[in-house]
């Protein structure tokens, strides 16, 4: 079921703090990337991305295109806006997630069918694991996200795999 995205929350501005070429520290604003509709209605705002770990900072790259491949060796970087009364398909990323509950109520769902309600401020540290969303409320809710590359996890001699059904 495709959701419209009205009501959903403004993208804020986005700067980067870099060295300029005598070395003092200062900033820049971002222009603001593009949104990702996901066919299920859900919208993912890539915001920065490295594609190595430990990241390469000496280079100057405020105009690089954030990449979620970059998760695989380093790190992603995005907002993640879920429309009322949105339930996700189970997915799995092998890769170590720092979740934010930014705005609203959204519920995480486990594979073995455990479910915990998260509201804005509460924090998800997600290891690899199969999981979904759903926000079962009348208004848009938005996560932020910080994937960084991990090791495939071994459960039981079975090495588990990515599950991407978007």
């Amino acid at each position: 079921m495709a959701y419209n995205s009205r009501g959903r929350f403004p993208q804020g501005q986005q700067f980067v703090t870099y060295h300029n070429g005598s070395g003092v520290a200062t900033t820049s604003r971002r222009t603001e990337e593009p949104s990702t509709p996901f066919g299920d209605g859900s919208i993912g705002t890539p915001l920065w991305s490295a594609s190595e770990s430990p990241a390469d900072i000496s280079r100057r790259a405020i105009n690089q295109l954030p990449d979620i491949s970059a998760a695989s060796s380093g790190s992603f970087f995005t907002t993640y806006d879920i429309p009322p009364g949105y339930d996700g398909p189970f997915h799995r990323s092998v890769t170590l997630d720092y979740v934010l509950v930014f705005r609203g109520i959204v519920t995480l769902t486990m594979e073995d069918g455990s479910q915990v309600t998260l509201a804005e401020g509460d924090t998800v540290v997600q290891q690899g694991t199969m999981h979904k969303w759903s926000n079962q409320e009348d208004s848009w809710a938005r996560m932020v996200t910080v994937m960084v590359s991990a090791h495939p996890p071994v459960v039981a001699g079975r090495e588990m795999q990515p599950h991407w059904p978007y």
